[in-house]
Parts: structure tokens; C-alpha cells; sequence
């Protein structure tokens, strides 16, 4: 398969890192066959067994229809029904609207584990995964002696004691997408407000050649009413402040040839005022602006507006294939307590009264899970050489070998993105503490390897026990509401999401572990690129400590909740400020209406009162420093010190 290269390579593969890589697709194959034998049910059973080819019949019924082009498929842990592969699943024949069957010949004495899920076929041949069933277990078909049986099941409903249908989008295998966003405050300059009011317009993107596979979809973010749908007949209402989101799923071969019509009706007539085109070839990144002129319909030639508008584009995990057997992106049982997770590890270093460790250090998060954290939380950067490592500034204060600081101009800021990850161990480390420099131990120059400082992920990962979960915050730079940005980005964002998702799958498997980012779009990738871990949209919200931010979803909580609705995410990390006042707990109680948690983090976090408070509100955890000092006293151990709680993160390793 040919697939367009938006993404530029940061690197390339030594002679090492191929045989590394060989090797490690070996032992995922080796992992594959000792999980699921040779595949072949009906030639391995036995006779003596007493196993024998049984016609097993599988009836569903949907509770809303399927699009024209969508199909009803199955997969399973054996051959016969595809070993959880998107490539080798059973497709069902339908019998009526709702009604869907087939029959497979499978053994009549084993046990066998299935889902279902609906799908569409591109003109390559390629499957989507439109929804699929994403209960915490897969559905089960005990052993039968009857020469034939049937199943009679109903689609996302796999309890039949729970009513409550669990089905979600897939993941990106073989297509992409991109998400034009109606996200700012300055979107349209207009030429002339009598012909074209951009206060009163309806939206729609059309496709100007219709392929299979190719899908439009749009989220206007209200609260409870986020959720992807189709488009009106004559566009979405847009007025100024509005979160708009156009969803736009396209196959890969042809994703290049494709283009687009960003056609504007007014919102009372249903006039078609003008329109622009746009081409998938102007996508030159993970992300952009387009400059798009909005010609009128009438008088051709004639440019009503200019459009400044934002996209992203998000590409498949270009690492090894996912499959249907589990997933825990959505797994975070009601039953669960509130959880107490350490910011950094025991907290921040580059105060005064800072902890004996170090932030983001191996060492300080050991220290927050033996004074019995749940979680800690670790912020994720990509070095110049693709190294992913933990620190939480996007740069670093520094100096030559040998100079001598004394005042803070003396330093120099440069960025982790910039470096070479063996350059950064050698680099002097420098913080400015109340107007006075204080230089502490470089990576190297740190005798004890677990107080380092720039860990590797995938040495954390290795070393920290099981039972201590893991917040992966990755940074990514904000544009300011004022202008500017935090830091400057120069690497792929598709790049940078992938090489932190191979480490964590590879070695992160097994353990409570979420991913979060105050990047919308940061989220939207790591929801759509996996099905295995959680993902929350990190917001600071409406706060008087920091200048906000120009992307409208992370103004607040609410819009933060609408923007984890639209996209599937677990829930949000919330700033604290947010809930301090009189309707804090309702806020979080429309929250979980949504089915979202919300990690609450920040200063106002720091105490035993505050920690209390939090969980009385109904926060389903608590980030905040010094587990050592802020704990509840009460707390005897961490709620994941528990084998038969880390038993359910064991189907995680697959890879």
C-alpha cells in the first residue's frame, strides 16, 4: 500500500535499531502464536476430547439501523472468527433493518470470546471501524454438545443484566482524519457585513468527489449534545464564540486527491452566500492554518470574506496493528475511590521548600508511591533525536562548562525539542529561585541513577512498580489568547504522538496508566491512534494566574467536558480555581452525567483540608506535591497495591 508522507523523519534506523525493531516484531509474533496457538481450532482439537465441528449461529439486533454502506462484523480469540483482527473478521448478513446473522463452524468444547462491530469498506478494500463493542470483558460463548446453537445477542449490550448499550468509535487503521476548527475568537475578516455577516451563517463541508469511506461529520459543542452527527442539508449554525468542528474521515490511498467545498448559507434564508475550496494537499503538516477566501455565489470573482482556519490532521499508529480484544479507554469503574495522585512525583523541585527529590525523577516518584499515592504524574517531551523524556518546562536555563553565574542573565533558555538527548545529560541545570541562581547536578554529573534528572520514559516505565499508576501528561505549546506561544514546536505531531504511544504500548502495559495533554487536538490523536488507555483534555480554565489561551475549549470546565463528549475522551483534568466556589460540586456532577472523570489539579490542591475537600465534592482524583505531607492520614496503602485489581490491566500486554 502506497500512503501519502505528510510527516517528516527526525531520524533514521541504524543497522542496531532495525535488527532491534526485527527482533522485537519476532517476540510480538511468538507472544501472538503462545496466545493463540496456531489458530486452527478444528484441526487442533482432538478427537479423545470429545471436541467436535459445531455450527454455532450468531443473530444480532441493532437498536438503531445501519447507514447504507455500513456492515455488521465479528471477531473472536479463535481462527475461525478472526483472532481479534480487523482484516480477518466475520461479516453478518442482514436480514432486516435491525436483524443481522451468520453461522461459523467452531468447536463444540472450548470457550470462546467475541465482539461485534460495524464497519465500511473503502474502494482499496480496507475496513473503518465506524463502533465497536467496548465492554470492559468481551462477550462469551460457553461450550455446547448440540450438533448446532444459536446466539441471540444484542448489539453493545453484552450483560444482560445491564441494559446500558457499550459501543464506541474505532481507531485509525487504513484512513486518517482531518478536523477543520471553528475553535477562536477571529475566524472571518469580512469585506463588506451587508452581503456576508459572519455572525449569521451556516457551515458545511462537502466533498467534491464522493469515495467510499470518504465521511463528514460534525460536532457544535453544547453541553450533552457534542457527540459527531451528520450535517443539515443546509450547513451548521456558526455565530462568533461558537465550537465548531468539522470531522472528516478519508481513506489514506486517496487522501491526497481529495477536495472540498466549505460552501456558507445564511441562517435565515437557507441562501447559499459563497463558498471556498480547499484541497487535502494544502495539509503540509500534523497541523496548519489555512488561508481560504470565501467567493460569492452570485457575483463570481467577487471575495465576500477571508477565513482563517485551523486543522489537524490525525494519522494511524505507525507502529503495530491494535486489535478488538480489550480495551480500557473508557475503564474507570464508578466503584473506585477517589484517587490521590502525586504532581511530578512528591511534587515541584525549583521553589523554595521544595522535597529532598528532585520533580519528574524516578526517585521522587517512588518517594510519592511509598507514602502511598495511587498515581503520579509525569510530564512527556520529544528531544531532537526522538528520545521521549520526563521534565516539565518545554526548555532549560543553562550555561557553558566552567562559566562562572551569578546573575540570571548570565543564563541561556534553550529548548528540550532542540537537543540531543546525550547533549542534554551533559547540560549544567540552572533555576532562578526569588532573584537567586542555584545550579543543581546535571543528569551525568548525579551519582544516584534514580534522582537523575531527564529520565527516559521507558525507563520509568521499566521501573516503577505496577501498582503505581501513571498520569502521562505530554506537552505540546498553546498559543496565547494575547498572541504567541508558549515555546515553539518544530516536530510532527503525529511523529511525537507515535513515538510516546510505542514506548508506553511496549512497555507501559499492565498498570493503571492515562494519557493526558492540554493540546485539544494532542488528545484527539491519542484517542483516535489507540484503543487501549484512557484520555483526559488537561484545561487550566478560567483562571487569574495565567494568560488563557486563543483555543475557546480550553477557556473552562464545561467547555473542556463538551470537547471530551465530542471525541470519546474519559473525562478532563480540571484546574482547581475552577472549583472553589458555591457550584463546584454540581460542576462536577454534569461531569459524570456526561460519564467523565475529572482529575482536579493545582496549588489550591496542596493540603490535607483541600485534598479532603475535593473528594467530598465528588472529584474522581485529587493531583497535588508533597504526598509525604498531604496524605490523608488515614490512608494505610496505595488503592492499586492489590493483585487482583492489577490482574485486570494484565490483557493490556499484548504487543
Amino acid at each position: 500500500m502506497s500512503v501519502p508522507m505528510l510527516l517528516t523523519p527526525l531520524e533514521t534506523q541504524t543497522a542496531e535499531e532495525h535488527k532491534e525493531n526485527c527482533a522485537s516484531y519476532v517476540e510480538a509474533t511468538a507472544i501472538s502464536t503462545a496466545n493463540y496457538g496456531t489458530g486452527n481450532e478444528l484441526l487442533e482439537a482432538s478427537p479423545s476430547a470429545g471436541c467436535k465441528p459445531t455450527l454455532r449461529q450468531f443473530n444480532v439486533r441493532l437498536q438503531t439501523s445501519l447507514a447504507a454502506e455500513e456492515q455488521l462484523a465479528l471477531t473472536g480469540d479463535v481462527k475461525a472468527l478472526g483472532e481479534w483482527q480487523l482484516s480477518r473478521c466475520v461479516p453478518l448478513d442482514r436480514l432486516d433493518e435491525l436483524s443481522w446473522q451468520t453461522t461459523v463452524r467452531l468447536q463444540s468444547c472450548r470457550q470462546i470470546e467475541y465482539r461485534y462491530f460495524v464497519y465500511v469498506e473503502d474502494a482499496a478494500g480496507h475496513k473503518q471501524i465506524r463502533r465497536w463493542e467496548t465492554n470492559f470483558k468481551p462477550r462469551l460463548l460457553l461450550p455446547s454438545a448440540d450438533q448446532e446453537s444459536t446466539q441471540l445477542d444484542i448489539f453493545g449490550v453484552a450483560n444482560p443484566e445491564d441494559a446500558t448499550a457499550q459501543v464506541h468509535r474505532g481507531w485509525l487503521n487504513h484512513e486518517a482524519i482531518v478536523q477543520l476548527k471553528f475553535n477562536g475568537e477571529k475566524m472571518f475578516q469580512v469585506h463588506d457585513i451587508e452581503t456576508f455577516d459572519p455572525q449569521h451563517v451556516r457551515l458545511k463541508i462537502v466533498p467534491v468527489e464522493q469515495t467510499r469511506g470518504l465521511h463528514v461529520e460534525y460536532s457544535k459543542q453544547l453541553y450533552g449534545q457534542s457527540q459527531l452527527q451528520a450535517q443539515p442539508a443546509h450547513g451548521v449554525s456558526y455565530t462568533k464564540g461558537d465550537i465548531v468542528i468539522f470531522h472528516i474521515t478519508l481513506p489514506l490511498e486517496q487522501m491526497m486527491l481529495q477536495s472540498f467545498r466549505l460552501e456558507c448559507y445564511s441562517s435565515e434564508s437557507d441562501e447559499l452566500l459563497g463558498s471556498a475550496t480547499l484541497n487535502a494537499s494544502q495539509l503540509t503538516g500534523s497541523e496548519g492554518l489555512l488561508q481560504l477566501h470565501i467567493e460569492s455565489s452570485s457575483r463570481p470573482g467577487e471575495t465576500l470574506a477571508r477565513l482563517r482556519l485551523p486543522y489537524v490532521l490525525v494519522q494511524p499508529y505507525r507502529y503495530s496493528p491494535l486489535d478488538f480484544k480489550n480495551t480500557y479507554a473508557h475503564y474507570w469503574p464508578s466503584s473506585w475511590p477517589n484517587l490521590d495522585v502525586g504532581h511530578r512525583g512528591n511534587g515541584k523541585s525549583f521553589i523554595a521548600e521544595a522535597p529532598q527529590e528532585r520533580e519528574n525523577t524516578i526517585a521522587s516518584f517512588l518517594s510519592a508511591h511509598g507514602h502511598h499515592a495511587d498515581m503520579i504524574e509525569l510530564d512527556v517531551h520529544l528531544t531532537a533525536d526522538g528520545v521521549p523524556v520526563i521534565y516539565h518546562d518545554f526548555g532549560l536555563r543553562t550555561a557553558p562548562p566552567g562559566k562562572q553565574i551569578e546573575k540570571p542573565d548570565q543564563l541561556e533558555y534553550v529548548l528540550i525539542k532542540d537537543i540531543n538527548y546525550e547533549l542534554l545529560k551533559r547540560l549544567r541545570i540552572f533555576s532562578v529561585i526569588n532573584g537567586k541562581v542555584i545550579e543543581y547536578p546535571s543528569h551525568n554529573a548525579e551519582p544516584r541513577p534514580k534522582h537523575r534528572i531527564f529520565p527516559r520514559l521507558v525507563e520509568v516505565l521499566q521501573q516503577l512498580p505496577r501498582s503505581l499508576g501513571i498520569d502521562v501528561e505530554i506537552k505540546w505549546p498553546q498559543r496565547r489568547q494575547g498572541g504567541g506561544s508558549e515555546a515553539e514546536q518544530t516536530i510532527d505531531k503525529n511523529f511525537f504522538a507515535d513515538r510516546v504511544l510505542h514506548e508506553v504500548i511496549q512497555y507501559g502495559c499492565g498498570r493503571p496508566l492515562i494519557f493526558s495533554s492540554f493540546d485539544a487536538d494532542m488528545c484527539t490523536m491519542l484517542r483516535f491512534k489507540q484503543n487501549l488507555f484512557p484520555v483526559m483534555f488537561l484545561t487550566q480554565g478560567e483562571t487569574k494566574k495565567w494568560q488563557a489561551f486563543s483555543d475557546l475549549r480550553t477557556r473552562n470546565f464545561m467547555a473542556a467536558v463538551n470537547n471530551a463528549q465530542a471525541f470519546e475522551l474519559a473525562g478532563t483534568a480540571p484546574h482547581a480555581e475552577d472549583f472553589l466556589g458555591e457550584n463546584a460540586a454540581q460542576l462536577l456532577k454534569q461531569a459524570r452525567d456526561q460519564g467523565q472523570i475529572a482529575v482536579i489539579w493545582g496549588d489550591d490542591c496542596n493540603s490535607r483540608e483541600r485534598v479532603k475537600y475535593f473528594t467530598q465534592i465528588g472529584a474522581t482524583a485529587t493531583c497535588y506535591d508533597r504526598s509525604d505531607l498531604h496524605m490523608p492520614e488515614s490512608k494505610q496503602r496505595a488503592f492499586f497495591n492489590s493483585s487482583a485489581l492489577l490482574a485486570e490491566f494484565e490483557g493490556q500486554c499484548r504487543i
